[in-house]
């Protein structure tokens, strides 16, 4: 079980932090130890579920004062990477939707994944590629498959 932090700061000065702080990321974490300052929140969870964070995300932010305290905690890092894919370099990706709009098209994403390596030395794990392939290009592998020999053509 974790322990709850001493919090230096009186509950007035944590309220006045919460009333007064403009970013909602850092206004909830004033508001986080405010809670457990006054003991409305027993426990990182219980100020989580005040909150509606995950634990996890109270236990860093606890971890955080820890750190460096109120001026710590006021920190917000960078978000991550922009969202869409990096496995597949842009030049690749072009070739890609090239060879993706001929009309043989490959039989599989496991062939798709053998030409990648092949003819580019691009190796990508067979979900990713399907994620791209399938819902960022809007496409399928295109190799019609055989029809039943016994199976008659319709006329039109």
């Amino acid at each position: 079980m974790y322990n709850l932090p001493d919090i230096a700061e009186s509950a007035e000065t944590l309220k006045r932090l919460v009333r007064k702080e403009r970013d909602a990321q850092i206004q909830r974490r004033f508001q986080m130890l405010f809670l457990l300052k006054t003991g409305e929140a027993k426990s990182r969870s219980g100020a989580a579920r005040q909150l509606d964070v995950h634990r996890h995300t109270v236990s860093d932010w606890v971890e955080l004062y820890e750190e460096g305290g109120i001026e710590k905690i006021q920190e917000v890092g960078d978000p991550g990477p922009d969202p869409g894919q990096e496995s597949i370099p842009a030049e690749v990706m072009d070739a890609l939707k090239d060879r993706l709009d001929e009309p043989e098209g490959f039989g599989s994403y496991t062939e798709i994944q053998q030409w990648l390596a092949e003819k580019h030395a691009v190796e990508v794990p067979y979900s990713t590629l399907h994620g791209i392939v399938r819902y960022e290009l809007g496409a399928k592998p295109k190799t019609p498959r055989p029809s039943h020999p016994k199976k008659t053509k319709r006329s039109k």
